[in-house]
């Protein structure tokens, strides 16, 4: 009854939005559009462009979709119910201090008692629950110091947050390990962006500053671009946290997020808090009331004496040289603190290079018949010298194209319909369903996004439809005029290797008008999204990985063969040769010992994981990364846990489960 009557108002709805409805096809893979001519007349106008539909069906659709999504949910026994805690916890309910008791009135006299809000239940983007004994929203930076003291004198757990969107479970508290509570400092309100000198050549972001602002900021004010350009960024996450982990991007000239220059604050050992300065400024010693209250800073503002790069240091050269090395990985211990620091100290503020924008660039969707086709294209074309470089290098295979095009054209639709800036309030509202205390929660907004891709035709439009359903390996790569002529020199070189490839081996299609690129770039950034979506769907098991593989590798790893792998889905930042791999299992697999197994082989291979989105709860660092952190927080007050360190206070030993006993041979926890 319940299913007739939401597919009853589904159908009115769409009836008025559309004037049809499109058959929805039963079972696990037969999701399509009925009605899409095979030609490409109908793709030609504004209606086929934007799907057909109004906002107002839209929203209709999005309310029809929560309501099934809590009428249509079947039993699944694979499914946790997830309630949301009353309160703190520690992992041996030890009992709470007088001075962690006063703790919330502190944090209120210091940032206000409407930036502090007790017993927040928090959920990580992909991994990682936990309830913060207080979430803290500092305004500036002594706030933000102020805060920091107060938690260490009270003993408590702190934990640096930004935009929540860490995938590995660092930026959330862990009810069930930690031995103390915990307090979440967010700095978002610390979002202050400083562009240096007239040309913005450098910008100076406060820790809470987000990677999209920034990035709209320098293109509108100075017609440059950020220091990272991140699949993430329709999220907003911070430039803070892109630091803290490394992050690498899509544009491979840049490197890693990487900066010798920043402004930070350590826990010393005798549980003092140490603010260290480089970020090169004639402050007058005086670095947090120079920038208090400041919009810009002139050049002369910078000290000419400081010559640390604000930048990684000469990538190009890195990138281009294919030989046995990974090109960037989470556990590198290059740089100061603050680079992959993971959350082990508190970030406050950073200086970075910025980039021109070229005056000509080209988008180009690349397909060809065998892997070791696309690894010679990037090194023919892509990565064929120093100067002479694409912009970007994205690859993936015909499972994630297949997985996206099922999982992702809502979430597509939505970003070309409402812009970047929205998705960041859509994605917390995710968030928020998946928390509440009722049945499949977690699940309700991905089978919502599933049941409804049906009604949107494919993102993609038909000539890069009709690549993706002959080839198996895709390439979108990006032309750029960073130097004269520099595009035209590119292009020669991809049509060389085309000729030079048996017909038909090869094919491309330049994203020529702006509906097609936008396309395209929205089709690649939303894969992770639409795995999950798929997965929930189909009712499979997912697993998702992040690896950097040797620059000179040019296959898949072999993997395991005693773990039945139904999809093997592959993309990667082709370039820096870091991939993203996400596996579909069926329901009989142990997920959880498959994913050791797999990591080991990588790491067998010469692989390096995690290689950009940062160890968290789930990867254990080598020893030497471990070390490093232990030394920029002795007493272990940081983000406890995180790399497979140890939960405790001062990194007293603590086992771990006696899973990754048996499977790993990496650390498994830190001791003094």
């Amino acid at each position: 009854m319940a299913s007739k009557l939401a597919a009853d108002s589904l159908k009115g709805l769409l009836a008025k939005g559309r004037g049809r409805l499109p058959a929805i096809a039963s079972g696990a893979g037969a999701v399509r559009r009925a009605g899409v001519a095979a030609g490409g007349a109908a793709e030609d106008s504004s209606k086929a462009q934007n799907g057909g539909y109004s906002r107002g069906a839209l929203v209709a659709v999005g309310a029809v979709g929560i309501v099934g999504g809590v009428l249509l949910e079947k039993q699944d026994s694979r499914v946790r119910q997830l309630a949301r805690t009353s309160g703190f916890r520690t992992c041996c309910e030890a009992p709470i201090t007088q001075a962690q008791k006063s703790l919330p009135d502190k944090l209120s006299a210091i940032v206000g008692s409407g930036n502090v809000k007790l017993n927040k239940d928090l959920k990580g983007s992909r991994l990682g629950r936990g309830t913060a004994m207080a979430f803290v929203k500092p305004g500036n930076m002594k706030e933000a110091i102020e805060v920091l003291k107060a938690c260490v004198a009270a003993d408590v757990a702190v934990i640096p947050q930004g935009a929540n969107t860490a995938l590995t479970g660092a930026s959330v508290p862990r009810n069930d390990e930690c031995d103390r509570p915990t307090v979440v400092l967010n700095m978002r309100r610390l979002d202050t962006i400083l562009p240096v000198g007239p040309d913005g050549n450098h910008v100076l972001c406060f820790a809470g500053a987000g990677i999209y602002d920034l990035q709209d900021k320098l293109k509108k004010d100075f017609n440059r671009d950020s220091h990272s350009v991140l699949g993430s960024i329709f999220l907003n996450p911070s430039v803070a946290a892109g630091v803290a982990f490394g992050s690498g991007g899509t544009q491979i000239r840049k490197g890693p997020a990487f900066t010798q220059r920043a402004l930070w604050c350590r826990i010393l050992e005798n549980g003092d808090v140490e603010l260290i300065n480089t970020l090169g400024l004639k402050d007058g010693g005086d670095i947090l009331g120079f920038l208090e209250g400041k919009k810009t800073l002139s050049a002369s503002d910078l000290d000419p004496n400081c010559k640390d790069p604000a930048s990684f240091p000469e990538y190009y050269k890195i990138i281009t040289k294919l030989d046995g090395t990974v090109a960037r990985y989470n556990a590198d211990t290059f740089g100061i603190d603050p680079n992959r620091s993971e959350g082990k100290v508190m970030i406050l503020a950073t200086l970075h290079d910025t980039w021109p924008i070229p005056p000509k660039s080209k988008t180009i969707w690349v397909s060809v018949k065998d892997l070791s086709y696309a690894h010679a294209l990037k090194r023919e074309v892509c990565l064929s010298s120093t100067s002479t470089m694409s912009r970007s290098c994205e690859y993936f295979n015909r499972e994630i194209y297949e997985a996206t095009d099922l999982g992702g054209r809502l979430c597509v639709k939505v970003i070309d319909l409402l812009g970047m800036r929205p998705i960041g309030y859509l994605w917390e509202v995710k968030r928020f369903v998946e928390t509440l205390p009722i049945p499949f929660a977690s699940i309700i907004p991905e089978k919502f996004m599933w049941w409804f891709n049906n009604i949107f035709p494919s993102s993609l439009p038909k000539a890069l439809r009709d690549l993706g359903d002959e080839f198996d390996h895709h390439m979108l790569i990006d032309f750029a005029e960073y130097s004269q002529g520099e595009v035209d020199a590119l292009q020669a070189l991809l049509d060389k290797f085309v000729a030079s490839k048996p017909e038909g081996h090869v094919k491309y299609h330049v994203c020529s008008d702006a509906h097609t690129q936008t396309r395209a770039n929205l089709f690649r950034f939303v894969m992770a999204i639409a795995f999950r979506v798929y997965c929930t769907g189909t009712g499979m098991q997912g697993l998702s990985i992040d690896y950097a593989l040797p620059k000179n590798f040019t296959e898949y790893p072999d993997l395991p063969k005693q773990y039945k792998i139904a999809k093997r889905c592959v993309y990667s930042h082709f370039g820096c040769n870091v991939y993203h791999e996400d596996f579909v299992f069926g329901p009989e697999v142990d997920v959880e010992t498959a994913k050791h197994a797999i990591k080991h082989a990588i790491e067998d291979a010469g692989g390096k994981l995690p290689a950009e989105h940062g160890h968290g709860t789930e990867y254990h660092a080598p020893l030497s990364t471990q070390q490093r952190w232990m030394s920029m927080d002795p007493l272990n007050v940081m983000n406890p846990g995180v790399g497979g360190t140890a939960y405790n206070k001062g990194y007293a030993s603590k086992p771990v489960h006696a899973r990754e006993v048996a499977s790993s041979n990496q650390p498994l926890f830190a001791t003094q």
